[in-house]
């Protein structure tokens, strides 16, 4: 029944006797139990002679890749000609592989200090350096690309810093004074010695009551400052000089009775009590300087000496003998007395050139960069006699120019504006310097 298929696996059953029905495949067995394998075709002569000499598939490929057969030929080789070909490429490849590693890696090296080098000096070649030497490593080493583009950065950044201490200015040194404000605070001014005279008479009047007498007024004329306003001998002796001078013939005594009886007693007093003699000018006009505080109501200590016929005659200030026409008493400006000082060289000095560096860093070097700071020239001026001295900053020629000893004239433009300190004085060190 089970060969002839009337019954299944599932068909229920139960043994005699028994009251449990179970499927018919629990005592039975269904189906062959015969494995049936396919195999191969048996080769034919000829293809067992194509097999023999086929070569590995792998072979196959790499003889195609690297190029040593194309379609048409690669068949054309056996397993030990494929395997010798294939060796000998990849040995060949190997080697060269090798020198191409060798040489980026000595590329990449060298790239960096060479383009720090020219970075210093010609700042467009580092890139033209470092573009040349590194682009074949580019394409095929993505870390070299890495590597290098930190290097470059590292030059740029060192460039720009090695650029900004090169740039790092040395200011002139701070403060001072102009000499010519350092003089003047330094001025000493004698009250005695603080003011100044000018004034002009005229002797027309003179003139006129000389000429009755047949008398004239030679032209050299004197102007006598007194020490102090006559009085006694010497006021009595004046008016009565004035007197004869005004009416030479008809006063109580003529001009030529009064010279030979009083006048040269006269001018021995005058002689004895002038302070200062001033000449008068072709309009009759003279000038005391530096002389005691003065005014108009001490005119009195002024006096005029004049010659009449090869003799001396005086009239004070103010007489009648003269229309006075202009009188001016001030006190000296102090340029004055600033052109009156005398300064000398007592000594010359130079300071500065002093070095000073900066260090610059890279991931791959750290160099220092060297800066000296400028040369500054000091004339130590002092007058004669004094201790303290000014220190004037000159330039180096004028510095060369310059003795110990020489007059330092400071009348001359560029001297008065020249400026002092009270010692000498270098640059400011810029910030990011440090001495060595």
């Amino acid at each position: 029944m089970i060969a002839a298929g009337t019954v299944l696996a599932s068909t229920p059953c139960a043994p005699e006797g028994s009251t449990d029905w179970v499927p018919l495949s629990t005592h039975f067995s269904f189906g062959s139990t015969l494995k049936v394998r396919r195999t191969k075709d048996i080769p034919t002569a000829a293809e067992d002679e194509a097999n023999a000499t086929r070569i590995d598939p792998d072979l196959r490929k790499k003889l195609l890749v690297y190029g040593l057969a194309d379609v048409g030929s690669v068949d054309g080789f056996t397993q030990v000609q494929a395997v010798r070909a294939v060796s000998a490429k990849e040995s060949d490849l190997r080697d060269e592989h090798r020198r191409h590693g060798l040489a980026k890696t000595a590329c990449f090296f060298l790239a960096i200090p060479v383009a720090i080098i020219a970075a210093l000096y010609v700042p467009p070649l580092s890139a033209a350096l470092g573009a040349l030497m590194s682009a074949p490593m580019l394409e095929k080493e993505p870390l070299a690309k890495v590597e290098l583009l930190a290097g470059r950065g590292g030059i740029k950044q060192m460039r720009w810093s090695v650029q900004r201490v090169a740039e790092l200015a040395f200011d002139k040194p701070s403060g001072g004074i102009s000499v010519e404000t350092a003089l003047a605070n330094r001025l000493k001014i004698n009250p005695e010695k603080s003011f100044f005279l000018s004034a002009q008479f005229s002797p027309t009047r003179l003139q006129e009551t000389l000429g009755q007498a047949d008398g004239k007024i030679a032209k050299e004329r004197k102007v006598h400052l007194l020490k102090v306003i006559p009085s006694g001998r010497t006021l009595e002796l004046l008016r009565a000089s004035e007197s004869a001078l005004l009416n030479p013939l008809t006063g109580p005594q003529s001009w030529s009775a009064f010279f030979a009886q009083e006048g040269k007693e006269l001018a021995t007093l005058i002689k004895d009590e002038t302070l200062r003699t001033a000449p008068a000018g072709k309009d009759d006009t003279f000038r005391f300087e530096m002389i005691a505080p003065i005014n108009s109501s001490m005119s009195p200590q002024v006096v005029v000496e004049l010659s009449i016929g090869g003799r001396p005659a005086f009239a004070s200030w103010g007489a009648a003998c003269f229309d006075q026409t202009r009188w001016q008493a001030e006190p000296l400006p102090a340029e004055y007395f600033l052109a009156q000082e005398r300064y000398f060289v007592t000594k010359k000095t130079a300071v500065g050139a002093k070095t000073f560096q900066a260090t610059v860093s890279t991931p791959y070097h750290s160099f220092d960069v060297k800066r000296v700071s400028p040369t500054w020239h000091y004339l130590a001026i002092a007058r004669q006699g004094d201790t303290d001295e000014l220190q004037v900053l000159v330039d180096e020629k004028k510095f060369a120019a310059f003795k110990v000893g020489d007059r330092f004239d400071h009348a001359q433009t560029w001297q008065a504006k020249s400026r002092c300190f009270p010692e000498p004085r270098e640059s400011t060190t810029p910030p990011g310097l440090d001495v060595p």
